[in-house]
């Protein structure tokens, strides 16, 4: 009866046990569920806020709910407020100026990275290169509407030698694109690197990165469409202002079909269209490496390639395939077509010029200067050689412009 009673008593203690213990489990258990609750419920806010936002984090917080590719160098840009715009000295935009379709596409731009519109360009001073009428006349219409902008009084460079407490940055008119965080980039490595010369934006498909952005995987098998097109070839007729490349048809035209040198536009406004076989040598750059009758990498159907190319990733938004960090004094010559130096450097840039490149040969005090390619903020030159050869019988003017109109024009009109 004892042993009844004590095993009856330790099973009476031990349930006391589990009572006690399911009422501290209990408590336990819903202080969890509030914390979480707490927790996920300021995540939650967080990540709608970040969304409308962007400024409150340094990265794109819609690349963690939506398929994005994300480059692998970070890029200073105005949407994060990461890096705001330099105090004490001005930064003005050199713009030579040689044909006003072209510089439509670049004024909205340059439009969004002026100070009033919370950019880093103080002014923007056109050098005329051109005695068209009609380029000239837009020209001073634009100047008229904008009081940043301004015109050099001479047609050349001199305007460089105004201050030397200017940072300049010359954006050549034929200026097609402008990512974001362009500017603000290479200002940042400008003043991070006190004794470079010239900071360089990534220019697609320019000079020493013509290479580069000549990889595979980059430079996509596009081709010219032969024949103009009768009837649609897709559900939808392609309204004028589409600049996306998915919206065309794919290339068709004989298997034994290449691009050699001396190839001539097929017609006006020809499209270029991506191609099945992304391993044959048919394409101008493929044509260019492993032929002996290919294009050079300045033939205007290279640049054709590259340019649909880019609108290709650019719809993507993958442009993280053209992203690097730093080249410092690469072997070949860089594009001057978008390059940041300061004022008091304008002798010693013009004594490194070669042609239309930037050069790193030696200075006469025997001095390397210290040439440098950003490669995280990119900018698209629509070549001028290139189009007198072919381009201009493209498209692509017509989708540069779409582009901007869609995605960039609209914040400042």
């Amino acid at each position: 009866m004892a042993r009844e009673l004590l095993i009856r008593g330790r099973t009476r203690n031990l349930r006391d046990v589990e009572s006690n213990s399911e009422r501290k489990s209990f408590w336990r258990d819903w202080t969890l569920v509030l914390l979480w609750s707490v927790v996920g419920y300021a995540c939650l806010i967080f990540t709608v806020l970040a969304f409308f936002n962007p400024r409150l984090v340094h990265f794109d917080i819609s690349s963690l709910l939506f398929r994005k590719e994300i480059s692998p160098f970070f890029a200073f840009s105005q949407a994060s407020a990461h890096y705001p715009k330099p105090q004490g000295f001005k930064i003005v935009a050199l713009v030579p100026y040689h044909n006003h379709e072209r510089t439509a596409i670049l004024d909205c731009y340059l439009q969004n990275n002026l100070v009033q519109h919370e950019g880093f360009l103080d002014q923007v001073v056109f050098v005329p290169q051109t005695e068209d009428p009609t380029s000239i006349q837009w020209l001073y219409s634009i100047i008229n509407q904008t009081p940043e902008y301004t015109v050099a009084p001479s047609g050349d460079d001199g305007e460089w030698e105004v201050a030397g407490n200017v940072m300049y940055i010359r954006i050549d008119g034929d200026t097609v694109f402008l990512e974001d965080n362009a500017i603000p980039t290479i200002v940042k490595t400008k003043l991070d690197n006190p004794d470079s010369l010239v900071v360089s934006a990534n220019v697609v498909n320019e000079a020493a990165l013509a290479s580069l952005h000549s990889h595979p995987g980059v430079a996509l098998p596009y081709l010219p469409e032969l024949h103009r097109a009768g009837q649609p070839s897709r559900s939808k007729p392609q309204p004028d202002d589409d600049w996306r490349p998915s919206n065309l048809p794919r290339w068709q035209g004989p298997p034994s079909f290449k691009i050699i040198r001396g190839f001539e536009p097929p017609f006006g406004g020809h499209r270029w269209l991506l191609s099945h076989d992304p391993s044959s040598n048919r394409d101008p750059i493929a044509a260019s490496v492993y032929t002996d009758t290919g294009p050079t990498l300045d033939d205007w159907t290279v640049g054709a390639q590259q340019h649909y190319s880019f609108l290709h990733h650019l719809e993507d938004n993958d442009l993280g395939h053209y992203k690097f960090p730093l080249w410092v004094n690469p072997s070949e010559p860089i594009s001057q077509h978008f390059g940041c130096f300061w004022g008091n450097d304008a002798a010693a840039v013009r004594n490194t010029f070669n042609g239309t490149r930037y050069s790193s040969q030696h200075l006469s005090d025997e001095t390397r200067p210290q040439v440098i390619i950003d490669g995280k903020g990119i900018a698209v030159h629509y070549s001028a050689e290139q189009a007198a050869a072919g381009l201009d019988a493209t498209d692509l003017i017509t989708r540069y412009r779409a582009f901007a109109r869609e995605k960039v024009c609209l914040q400042t009109e």
